[in-house]
Order: structure tokens, then sequence, then C-alpha cells
């Protein structure tokens, strides 16, 4: 859907001449579009995406000009000139910003050598950048090194492909750092065309994935490039284990008495640990921890009990439940329901710290952390990372520590198998179940959806009451919101992908 070439006139107030002046003006009557397009019926949520997509690469071609605008200023020694320490100094105080934006700008701006030529002259993108596959349009293609566009003479070859990329609008600037840290971490000696395959592999990933997914596809780029496995195995260790090690480093905790009867304190742990005891207070404040218990010991609303999602409810067998919590009440407001969350899990802190077991420590914790990993991993044959239910990665040596520990049940693939399809025996998926499928999901099932697998519910794709088995096949993993979705008639398919199914929902019933 395009915008509306709607005018209007400019708000009062100075206006800067020339080229910037014409920017503001076309601003001024994108803003008018937007305007006209809120007051128009009969939009659809596809056509507002289709603009939206076109609002955030536009977006993302500013912001890598501005990172231009920092490569020409240190091209030129701007700093030198005005007695700054740095470009980064000199861009934090011409802008107003953080120094340390100013110098990660200085630094991304470096990297992708925007401080070369690179207009094209046609007023199409002026980027004559390398342009990626549009989003939504299907596989994204990636031009090779010094390519121009359409085959056209190619320009400022000492830009790389990435500052193309991000020039052209198909990357934000936290996606160009994670491919620029991704880039700088592959191993010393690759060829390279190596490492351009590399950088087209992680520009083609960063379409349709966020900076986080892209941080955690980017570790196994060098699959892209056809590199052994032994050796993406390797390289992925080696980057998880290094953030292990830093994450360890970073550790910290203090605590100081108000003086009023309570004591304020922070912390930093390794993510792993942090995970641990957000699972612990999701479990104690948890809405659905509240029901009564039925006849397997499970309380009754939905599927199934999982800490952190979903709402309380009457059982499957009518037991009542007690009232939902402040922070479920929706005549609250967003951050009244945030401060009443806080209150209660720091009371369940309070609670729990109050019953550690101090004489044993090592002991069982109040919560499970799912890790999957190989057994040729565990027992020191191989190198390849493990992963949690909550989405994190571990390097193998951190998954044999934990694998020891009580409350990490280690999920080892090619081990002795365990009962895990119970039929029509019991209506509720099980924990081993959850253990069983924690290995083949990562997130929620519904299609992108980023919830940790750790907080979903498990859904029967065939219904209980219409005669589904609760058996892995047919239970389907949901986050609180879109299990409730399709419980309240949310027109859904259910496409299989491999080992896993994946739910795209359209829009609810009428």
């Amino acid at each position: 859907m395009a915008l509306a070439p709607a005018l209007r006139p400019s708000p009062d107030g100075p206006r800067p001449g020339g080229a910037c002046g014409e920017v503001h003006a076309g601003l001024d009557r994108l803003e008018a579009d937007l305007d006209a397009l809120g007051r128009a019926s009969g939009v659809t949520a596809r056509e507002m995406g289709e603009v939206m997509r076109e609002l955030t690469r536009l977006l993302n071609r500013m912001q890598a000009l501005t990172d231009k605008g920092a490569a020409v200023a240190a091209s030129i020694d701007v700093a030198g000139r005005t007695g700054a320490r740095s470009t980064g100094q000199w861009l934090a105080q011409v802008t107003s910003s953080d120094p340390r934006a100013g110098y990660r700008q200085a630094q991304r701006a470096e990297g992708a050598g925007l401080a070369a030529v690179t207009s094209s002259g046609s007023g199409a993108t002026g980027s004559g950048a390398v342009r990626v596959g549009a989003q939504g349009s299907g596989a994204p293609g990636v031009g090779t090194a010094g390519e121009g566009v359409d085959g056209a003479e190619p320009r400022g070859p000492e830009v790389s492909l990435t500052g193309r990329a991000q020039l052209a609008g198909d990357l934000s600037r936290e996606q160009v750092e994670v491919i620029q840290t991704s880039l700088s971490a592959l191993p010393d000696g690759l060829a390279p065309e190596t490492v351009l395959g590399c950088e087209r592999g992680l520009i083609e990933l960063a379409q349709g994935h966020g900076p986080r997914d892209l941080r955690r596809l980017a570790a196994r780029v060098l699959e892209q490039v056809g590199q052994p496995v032994e050796v993406v195995d390797a390289h992925e260790e080696h980057q998880v284990r290094s953030a292990e090690d830093l994450a360890w480093e970073r550790a910290s905790f203090w605590i100081r008495d108000n003086g009023d009867g309570t004591m304020h304190g922070q912390f930093t742990v390794p993510t792993l640990a942090g995970q641990t005891l957000k699972k612990i207070l999701d479990a104690m404040s948890s809405p659905r921890r509240r029901g009564a218990a039925g006849p397997d010991g499970s309380t009754g609303a939905g599927d199934e009990t999982s800490p952190g999602s979903g709402l309380s409810g009457a059982g499957a067998s009518g037991a009542s439940v007690l009232p939902l919590p402040a922070w479920c009440d929706p005549g609250l407001s967003p951050r009244d329901r945030q401060v009443a969350r806080q209150q209660r899990q720091g009371q369940d802190l309070a609670v729990l710290l109050g019953h550690l077991p101090t004489d044993h420590l090592h002991e069982k914790t109040a919560a499970t952390v799912v890790v999957t990993t190989r057994l040729s991993d565990l027992v020191g044959e191989t190198l390849r990372v493990g992963s949690t239910d909550t989405g994190d990665t571990l390097s193998p040596g951190e998954v044999r520590r934990v694998a020891c520990q009580a409350g990490i049940v280690p999920a080892v693939l090619d081990g002795d198998s365990i009962p895990i399809d119970l039929g029509r025996q019991t209506r509720f998926y099980s924990s081993t179940q959850r253990v069983a499928l924690a290995t083949m999901y990562d997130t929620c099932a519904a299609r992108g959806c980023d919830i940790p697998f750790a907080w979903t519910e498990i859904h029967h794709a065939h219904p209980w009451k219409l005669g589904g088995s609760t058996d892995l096949k047919n239970g389907i993993p949901l986050c609180g919101r879109h299990h409730r979705m399709l419980d309240r008639g949310f027109e859904h398919r259910v496409l299989r992908e491999g080992s896993r199914v994946v739910v795209e929902l359209a829009r609810r019933r009428t």
C-alpha cells in the first residue's frame, strides 16, 4: 500500500534551507499522509503492515545516513579540529546524546566504511547500495561485493556489504552491530571469500529476525558457507563459553539496610542463574498455582498449569479458584499492575530466602530448568552447545556442570527412553512430556512469537473434550495469550515443519 501524495502547508517556524529543508518538507507531507490514513475507513491489517515496514525502512535509512555523517566527520578529523577527544565525544556534543551512543555510532560507521561515496544520483533510493530483498517478499537476495544496483558500475568499493544494506534501509543499527560483532568473532585464517559469504549470510538472516534472534543465529553462520560441522560447533562453543566467562566476571551483589525494617539491593548474575530464580518466583506467584488441585494434582485452568502465563478460572472438574491477583486486574493501569506484580514477587523472594536449606545448599531447589544436549557432549566426546527451555545457550562445560545439580533435568537425546505418551489416561500434560517437547520447541508455536518454551502451556491440537489424547503428537506449546486466542475462536492453521508444528492465526471467527 503506497501512502497518498497528500500535501500540507509547513507549520509555522523556521526551516533549514537546501537539501535539509526539502527533507523536512517531505516529512511534513508524510505526517499528513499518516493522518489521512488514520481517518480512512477500510484499511486492513495487511495494508498497515506494509506501511509500517516501509516506515521502518525509511527510519533505517535515516539512521544509516547519520552514521554516514559520523564516518565523514571522522574522515575529515572534526574531533582534531574542535579539540574533542574522539569523534564519538564530538558526536555526543553536537547531537546532545549519550557519549557511549556517540562512541558506538563512530565505531559502527567506521566498520561499515560509510565515509566512501555511495550516492547513485538516481533519486530512487539515494544510496547506490546493494539491495536486499524486501521483507515479506520471499527469500531475500544479496548482491556480491562491489556490485551496484541492477548491474550498474560499482560505487564506493570500500563500503562493506553491511554498510550498503544499511544505507538501503534493510538493516537497523542494532542488526548492524550484531553483524559486525559476529564477523569480528570469526575464527582466524578464514579465506576472504568465506568471510564475505558469512557477511552475506548474516544480512540474509537479518531479514525477518530481530537483533536477539539474529545474534543466536549468527553463532552458527559458518554453516551458511559450508564449513564442516565440527568447525561450526567449535566456533559456537567458543562464543558461548566466552560469554559465560564474561558473565561470571560481571556477577555482583550489594545490599544495604534502609533503617525502616527493609533492605534494598541489586545483583547481577549469569543468565542461567537469573532464569532459575525467575522461574522459581513465577511458579510461586502464578495465578494458576492459586487454584484448587484436581484429582491428579494439577489445577484445572486451561489445558495445563504453567508458570507466569494465563488467567485463573474454574477447573475442569468445576473446582473454585481464588480471586485474580492485582496484576491481572484490567481495571488497574499498566503501571499499577506492574507495581503489584513486583510487590508480590518481592514478597515471594522473602519467603524463598526464609526457606533456603542453609545446611545443604547443594540439594534440590524449587524449580526445574530443562537443558537439552547430546549424550556425546555430556560425556565429553564432542563439543556442541546445549540449550535451555528459556531460550538460552550453554557451553558443553556448563551443561556438564549443571547436569550434576538438583533442580536441573538434562534432556539427553539418544538416551534411555521413558514413557511420554499418556493417551486418554489423563487430561494434563506431565512434566516428563514437557521435557520431551522442550527438545523440539524453543518458543511458543505461534508464528512469530518469541515467548520462551518455559513460559508456555501445552495445548491439545485435537481437543480433549472431543476425544483428543494427551500425547506428544497432539501437544502444541502456546503462550497464555495465543492459547486464549485459540480457545476464544480465532481462526488458525496448524502447519508441520519438521518435527514441530507452527500455528498461524488469522482472525477471530464472527
